[in-house]
């Protein structure tokens, strides 16, 4: 028998967070599958940044709600920031993956990867300082304290430079296959930019939340942020490994 009543509403919400956590673990395994397969390091990185990113930013949040409901136990707020804040520093397998993808050849790369790694550092030891502060300055959580409802305008600032330095190289990787001959590699173009405009677009929610109240929140953050989401990162994966059946709809045989 659960110690704390919810509202469908939060376990609706719950539910949402154990499949996007279940959807990227598979997807993760896809990665890892593919990286043995074909030994390119850039699948592992991409996994490595996928598994991260997903984890830090649902699995403490899972685990507070089923404590919340067990044991009537709730998770300290700094914890469960810090945590999330993991996800950020994530960015540094996308960033690692990168050079893979759009900085193999480039003269200055070392000096573009070295200050994407530094933004990220910088901003995430912000993140963290700012926390320890008071966790009340990076947002606020629930009444019963196991989720999230808004991000402070400072802790919206950080994350927003760290989603920039993703989305920037993101769109730079997704520009060059589109401008490539190749219909394969044009293809993966196609299905990244749809992926990444679901992305961008379920982000950028997450920043104005603050703004609706009552079913309006939860009908955004359902339908928005997180359907959106776990949409997002299936066309994520298969933009990237472009499994044979899409090719094979997609592309004509020569």
């Amino acid at each position: 028998m659960s110690i704390v009543s919810f509202e469908l509403s939060e376990i609706i919400l719950f539910i949402f967070l154990v499949i996007y956590l279940t959807e990227t673990l598979i997807l993760t395994a896809l990665f890892l599958k593919k990286y043995f397969e074909v030994k390119k390091i850039e699948f592992l990185y991409v996994g490595l940044f996928l598994l991260g990113f997903s984890i830090a930013s649902t699995f403490h949040w899972i685990l507070a709600f089923i404590l919340l409901a067990l044991v009537g136990i709730t998770l300290d707020p700094t914890f469960l920031y810090f945590f999330q804040g993991i996800s950020a520093i994530t960015l540094i397998f996308w960033i690692l993956a990168s050079d893979k993808l759009i900085l193999a050849n480039h003269p200055r790369k070392k000096v573009y990867l070295i200050l994407m790694v530094v933004i990220t550092i910088v901003t995430s030891a912000i993140y963290y300082i700012v926390l320890f502060i008071d966790w009340q300055l990076i947002g606020t959580l629930d009444p019963k304290g196991w989720t999230p409802l808004t991000w402070s305008i400072l802790a919206s600032t950080i994350l927003a430079i760290e989603y920039l330095v993703f989305f920037v190289t993101y769109l730079i990787f997704i520009y060059k296959a589109l401008k490539t001959p190749n219909e394969r590699i044009k293809l993966k173009g196609k299905i990244l930019l749809l992926a990444g405009i679901l992305i961008g677009i379920s982000i950028l929610v997450t920043f104005i939340l603050g703004f609706f109240e009552g079913i309006i929140y939860w009908v955004v953050t359902f339908s928005i942020v997180h359907v959106v989401r776990i949409i997002a990162f299936f066309f994520f994966y298969v933009g990237f490994t472009l499994p044979k059946f899409i090719e094979r709809t997609f592309l004509k045989e020569e």
